[in-house]
């Protein structure tokens, strides 16, 4: 196995799976990180679900996650309209009529699901940003809308356990 690290230092560079040397402070970065932490976040609600269904369609969207983050960082292009409507599906199974905004912290699932949507919305921001540049497709950022509706739905589902 290769090492962790390299011993050069990164002079605050990273490489994508493209090859390419970018500032780590760049949108598309800033993008990438924002979607690990998201699904950290949907990592821990997964640990507190007590519904098996919900943790595998978690553990699911953390798949779909990481592939979205290694197409962002040059690799191949996972997203497509099947993927869309996949995750409409996923919300619509876990949603009910939408009645309103409610306060989080019902279970410990339910308020991870509630920080993993709001970390995912504010990933959203940031690929606005991204998408201006063209640095990321249309299917990006509707799914990063898409997959925060998810998020809530399943979060008000969680609050239910």
């Amino acid at each position: 196995m290769t090492k962790l690290y390299t011993c050069e230092g990164d002079k605050g560079y990273t490489d994508l799976a493209n090859g390419k040397r970018v500032s780590k402070d760049s949108v598309l970065i800033e993008l990438i990180g924002t979607l690990d932490e998201f699904s950290s976040v949907l990592g821990l609600a997964k640990v507190f679900s007590k519904n098996e269904e919900l943790s595998v369609d978690i553990e699911a969207i953390q798949n779909m996650t990481f592939s979205v983050m290694a197409e962002l960082a040059g690799g191949k292009q996972s997203l497509t309209d099947e993927i869309i409507k996949n995750v409409e599906s996923m919300t619509d199974k876990y949603c009910e009529e939408f009645s309103g905004f409610t306060l989080s912290g019902k279970t410990e699932a339910s308020a991870f699901l509630d920080v993993a949507r709001c970390v995912v919305r504010r990933a959203e921001r940031i690929a606005v940003k991204a998408f201006r540049k063209k640095r990321i497709s249309p299917y990006a950022m509707c799914w990063l809308n898409r997959i925060s509706d998810l998020a809530y739905a399943m979060g008000r589902f969680a609050a239910k356990e």
